[in-house]
């Protein structure tokens, strides 16, 4: 879960589990692993696969053939 945000205001992206903020636009086709987290007003499209302990938040979008894994954190402003 995401610590800062209540139960109501995140869900877990059906393809992978991972937790992702309401805020944040996350497409059917993204892989959110079990221990990654979206938040913030990211928009994640296409392939994009988010693993491991790594976060995606502000206003990052990204697209196409993306892997965002270990302990990265990316954040767009």
């Amino acid at each position: 879960m995401i610590a800062n945000l209540k139960d109501d205001e995140q869900h877990q992206h059906p393809y992978g589990l991972g937790w992702v903020a309401n805020t944040a636009k996350v497409d059917p086709s993204v892989y959110v692993g079990p221990h990654a987290l979206v938040y913030g007003k990211a928009v994640l499209t296409d392939e994009v696969c988010v693993v491991d302990s790594a976060q995606v938040s502000g206003n990052a979008h990204l697209s196409g053939d993306v892997i965002v894994s270990g302990n990265c954190w990316v954040s767009g402003t």
